[in-house]
């Protein structure tokens, strides 16, 4: 039944798909979808507009989503992300002002991380708040921001103290997308749909925007990404791939043993990928420092992306490469999972980072 009340999501913006690999892609009209049926928002209590159920439910409710392949990019963000941060930090004022349209899937969130010269360094970056009375001026640079162009609020990571150390000087600010001063601009992507980069010149945020302590934004942003780096979703994506190839295989008499073996195995560290993301999501909802199972989680479901992409397009030959609309097998799923995929040991921290969260957070190595 869950299942059956996915398929009228299926049906909207039937050009959704292009837009990037798995779930990376974006709809609004998905998003209020999902929304409307309840599907956001609900490990958030019911007064926020949320069901009171707890995260790892809502880790298995995103693999199905993934499945599904529906374009998530404004849930994860909005929701699973910035909406857990702001849940947690966020004054009263902020939290009931923007939990509840999220969990409608009326607003959505963009975040503002990365900058051409800060990534995966995050605690490198540049874009400077500077408080002016009750208001925060600030300029900068961000890149990678997706569903910027769609959205309606931005997650900002802004330096507030030049002279403190790179992790002490850091604030969360959030703010409309309109606000004068912004401005977004969108590139295409090998993969289908659009990546943004956001300049902010002379922008003015109310003080009250301050999410968590002015200078205390590390706690905020690591937080933020403990709940990103948990992608069910995806995983449900690479089960779709590994599926449907199988299928196509066993239609066309071209499972042989060897491919049949491939498979197995792919599938065996599917399952092990799972029991890491439920594992980093029952941390979290106990809780519990949860930085390097959700680094645990990120790693193994990216690399095994890569792996199944991999596989998918070995497997099925020229017949895997290209999309649908080049009548391409598995609908031109495993050319896009082979493209994009090399984004996900990168997107959210890069593959090396998780390594050094495992090894300095998990492991207590220095």
């Amino acid at each position: 039944s869950f299942c059956a009340g996915l398929r009228p999501l299926l049906e909207l913006d039937p050009d959704w798909w292009r837009q990037g690999m798995l779930s990376d892609g974006d709809s609004v009209a998905v998003n209020r979808a999902l929304g409307e049926a309840g599907w956001i928002g609900m490990s958030w209590p019911v007064e926020l507009g949320g069901r009171g159920l707890s995260r790892l439910t809502a880790t298995l409710v995103e693999e199905v989503l993934g499945y599904h392949w529906l374009p998530l990019s404004s849930y994860l963000l909005s929701y699973k992300t910035i909406g857990a941060a702001i849940e947690r930090f966020g004054s009263r004022e902020l939290v009931e002002r923007l939990l509840p349209p999220i969990a409608r899937g009326e607003l959505v969130f963009c975040q503002g991380f990365s900058e051409p010269g800060a990534g995966s360094d995050l605690g490198s970056l540049t874009t400077r708040a500077e408080r002016r009375g009750d208001v925060f001026v600030v300029s900068g640079h961000k890149i990678w921001t997706s569903s910027a162009h769609l959205a309606d609020w931005i997650y900002l990571a802004v330096r507030t103290d030049s002279e403190a150390s790179k992790h002490r000087g850091i604030s969360v600010l959030v703010a409309p997308v309109d606000t004068p001063g912004i401005e977004v601009r969108t590139f295409g992507t090998l993969g289908g749909g659009y990546l943004c980069e956001t300049f902010l010149d002379g922008v003015e945020i109310p003080a009250a925007n301050l999410v968590g302590e002015l200078n205390g934004g590390w706690s905020v942003l690591m937080y933020t990404l403990d709940f990103e780096r948990i992608t069910a979703e995806k995983l449900g994506g690479v089960a779709w791939v590994l599926d449907a190839v199988e299928g196509r295989l066993r239609e066309t008499a071209r499972l042989d043993r060897a491919a049949g073996e491939r498979l197995a195995r792919l599938r065996g560290e599917l399952g092990a990928a799972r029991l890491l993301s439920f594992r980093a999501a029952d941390t979290l909802d106990r809780g519990l420092p949860g930085s390097s199972a959700s680094a645990m989680a990120k790693l193994s479901g990216a690399r095994l992306a890569q792996r199944v992409g991999d596989a998918a397009v070995d497997l099925l030959g020229l017949e895997g490469l290209g999309d649908a609309n080049a009548g391409a097998a598995i609908q031109g799923r495993a050319a896009a999972l082979y493209r994009a995929s090399v984004g996900s040991t990168i997107a959210g921290g890069t593959a090396e980072v998780q390594q050094l969260v495992i090894a300095r957070r998990g492991l207590g190595l220095r």
